[in-house]
């Protein structure tokens, strides 16, 4: 009330970290669930992941369906941002696992969750026409955390965060470097990384000598060091994607000059 005057349109330009979620094969769920029955779930599920992102200090942006934006280090600031951002996602992940357990006393289907974190530049501040308008974020780093969550499933792992996150809490979590890529619509590669709500730390070791070998573009040799940690990890869906990669990259190499990444075609 006493910001009355704060509630108007624009935005500053600030670094924020952003967090994507988004539940797996939400349609399939959906058709097998009543109308209350798909409410009640959504709302039980919602509530507490917003609990949590507002534990660690987070901004619940928006619910998109059955996905959730959520911001840190806007409006109010927060030193540590990337950090409590990823605390938020390890503890939503271990939370999944609680709720899924009453989940499955009700017949209720079992579900996953992707979570996509990037931190960067990005204009906040209230945005629509002036009759009606949110508060949100808009510009690059906040379609990159979009896409690193559409990556979760293609990898297999529950939570990717960018190299500009990582950077800021890399002793503070336990990673695997997962992947460069250049994401839909981009140009300039980035690294992702896989943040380890389960840290398994023989095939994280035994994946990034797979990788390495990868990267210099030894990629027989990689096949050889993925098919070793998909036996440490198996069903890993990461090992089995390079396996497969490797493969192709030896029938038809690499354009000249080749710089590691891999451009996907699709969010």
């Amino acid at each position: 009330i006493n910001g009355r005057k704060k509630l108007e349109l624009g935005g500053v330009k600030r670094e924020i970290t952003i967090f994507f979620s988004d539940i797996r094969g939400f349609t399939g769920i959906s058709e097998k669930l009543s109308p209350e029955e798909l409410v009640h779930f959504m709302n039980e599920y919602l509530t507490a992941m917003t609990r949590i992102v507002m534990k660690h200090n987070g901004t619940v942006d928006k619910f998109i369906g059955d996905a959730i934006m959520a911001l840190w280090n806007a409006p109010l600031i927060e030193k540590h941002h990337a950090k409590l951002a990823c605390e938020s996602a390890v503890e939503q992940i271990k939370t999944l696992k609680e709720l899924k357990k009453g989940w499955i006393n009700k017949k209720l289907p079992d579900v996953e969750i992707g979570c996509g974190i990037n931190t960067g530049d990005a204009v906040i501040g209230n945005m629509g026409s002036e009759e009606r308008f949110d508060y949100t974020a808009f510009g690059d780093s906040v379609n990159i955390a979009s896409r690193l969550e559409g990556l979760t499933k293609q990898y297999g792992v529950s939570i990717i965060v960018s190299d500009s996150t990582y950077r800021l809490v890399k002793n503070d979590f336990k990673f695997r470097k997962l992947d460069k890529v250049k994401v839909k619509g981009k140009k300039i590669p980035i690294e992702i990384y896989e943040l380890c709500a389960d840290y398994n730390g023989a095939f994280s070791v035994q994946f990034e000598k797979a990788l390495n070998l990868y990267f210099e573009g030894n990629f027989e040799e990689a096949s050889k060091e993925f098919e070793k940690a998909l036996k440490i990890k198996k069903g890993d869906i990461s090992s089995q994607i390079f396996i497969e990669r490797c493969k192709e990259y030896i029938k038809n190499p690499p354009a000249k000059g080749w710089d590691g990444s891999f451009e996907l075609k699709s969010k």
